[in-house]
């Protein structure tokens, strides 16, 4: 499984990146599937968490015409991450954002997955612009 993010996504994520000192943005990630691979279109920047309830995640998803597949986050923390741990999440992607001292993103990328419990399992992510780096 692997991950490809659009230029629009990368500059999206870039600009959410610049327009704090510390970026903790959250939000959602609109794209397709297609096999083993998704492609990150856009980002839509949500509250902190992600969102209120999942009656309106639904509701965003709806909005979307069904395109959120995951998440994304600057600098997650484990509460954030156990809210996607769930049913409604299993197999969506979720993207863990970080900025080094250069503004340059590194960014991590996982699956929503199950096995007796739900976890992050990682999977590969292929780079679009070079103000984006691996990490991991």
């Amino acid at each position: 499984m692997d991950v490809y993010l659009s230029e629009e996504a990368s500059l999206l994520l870039k600009a959410l990146s610049l327009a704090s000192s510390r970026p903790r943005a959250d939000g959602f990630l609109i794209g397709h599937k297609r096999g083993q691979r998704f492609f990150v279109e856009k980002i839509f920047s949500s509250e902190r968490g992600f969102f209120p309830s999942l009656e309106n995640f639904r509701g965003l998803d709806q909005l979307f015409d069904g395109k959120i597949i995951g998440f994304f986050s600057f600098k997650a923390d484990k509460k954030k991450i156990k809210k996607i741990l769930a049913a409604f999440a299993y197999g969506k992607l979720f993207l863990d954002v970080h900025l080094n001292k250069r503004h340059k993103m590194a960014i991590r990328s996982y699956v929503v997955d199950f096995r007796n419990t739900f976890y992050l399992s990682p999977v590969i992510f292929r780079l679009c612009k070079s103000n984006i780096t691996k990490k991991g």
